[in-house]
C-alpha cells in the first residue's frame, strides 16, 4: 500500500516538472520566434535603407552625369558658336580685304588715268608767254623778256626751252637754249635772252624738255608720240 501511494506521489511529481518543462519550452519558442521577427524586421530595414542608399547614389551619378553632359554640351555649343564667329570674322575680313583691294585697284587705275590726262597736257601747263623786244632799225632784237610758267601744281626739276631767232622770210637764223632748275609748283619767272642785232624780225620759243618726278613725266620734243601716254618716263 505504502508503495503505491509512493508510486502515485511519483508520478504526480513527474507531470507537475513535465508540464512546468513543458510551459516552459513553450515560453522559450514563444521569444525566439519574436526574436527571429524582430532579426527579419530589421534586416528588411537595413535592406531598404541599403536599397534606398544605392538608389540615392544612382540619382546623384545620373544628376553628376546629366551636370556633365550639359556642360559638354555647352562647352560643344560655345566651341561651335566661337567657330562660326571666327569663319564669320574671317569671312567678313576676306571681304572686306577684297573690297579694299577693289577700293585700291580702282584708286590706282583713276590715278594712272589721270597722270596719263596730267602728263598729256604738259604743253599746256608748261608755258611761255610771247616775248617783247627793241626792234633795230636794220633788223635785230635787243633788250629780249619774256615769262615762263609752270601751272602744274607740282615742282619741275627741269626745264629746257630754245629763243629761236627768226628772218623775215621764215628762215632761223639761231637758237638759244635756257635750262632752267627746279621750278616751284604755280610759279612764273621773268626771264631774258641774248641780243642779236644783225638782222631778224621774229622770235619764237619752245619748250623742249620738261622732268617732274611727281607724276612721273619726261616730255621731249624731239621724240614723237607713239602711244596714249607717250609722256610718261621710260
Amino acid at each position: 500500500m505504502r508503495w503505491l501511494v509512493y508510486l502515485l506521489a511519483v508520478a504526480i511529481a513527474s507531470c507537475t516538472s513535465f508540464s512546468r518543462e513543458r510551459a516552459q519550452q513553450s515560453k522559450i519558442d514563444s521569444l525566439t520566434n519574436e526574436l527571429k521577427k524582430r532579426d527579419s524586421a530589421i534586416k528588411k530595414d537595413v535592406i531598404v535603407q541599403e536599397q534606398v542608399k544605392k538608389d540615392t547614389v544612382i540619382v546623384e551619378e545620373t544628376s553628376d552625369a546629366g551636370k556633365n553632359s550639359d556642360v559638354k554640351e555647352n562647352v560643344a555649343k560655345k566651341k561651335e558658336q566661337k567657330n562660326t564667329s571666327l569663319e564669320d570674322e574671317r569671312a567678313h575680313e576676306g571681304k572686306r580685304d577684297d573690297s579694299v583691294k577693289d577700293d585700291n585697284t580702282k584708286n590706282e587705275e583713276q590715278e594712272n588715268y589721270v597722270s596719263v590726262d596730267v602728263r598729256n597736257a604738259v604743253l599746256k601747263k608748261v608755258v611761255t608767254d610771247a616775248p617783247t623786244f627793241k626792234p633795230l632799225l636794220f633788223g635785230g632784237f635787243k633788250d629780249i623778256k619774256f615769262n615762263f610758267f609752270n601751272n602744274y601744281p607740282y615742282r619741275l626739276e627741269e626745264v629746257i626751252l630754245k629763243v629761236h631767232y627768226i628772218r623775215e622770210d621764215g628762215s632761223e637764223i639761231k637758237a638759244e637754249t635756257r635750262i632752267l632748275k627746279d621750278i616751284a609748283p604755280n610759279s612764273r619767272l621773268a626771264l631774258t635772252s641774248p641780243d642779236h642785232t644783225s638782222g631778224g624780225k621774229k622770235l619764237k620759243i619752245t619748250v623742249d624738255a620738261v622732268q617732274c618726278r611727281a607724276i612721273d613725266l619726261c616730255y621731249y620734243s624731239s621724240e614723237p608720240a607713239k602711244s596714249t601716254d607717250p609722256y610718261r618716263c621710260r
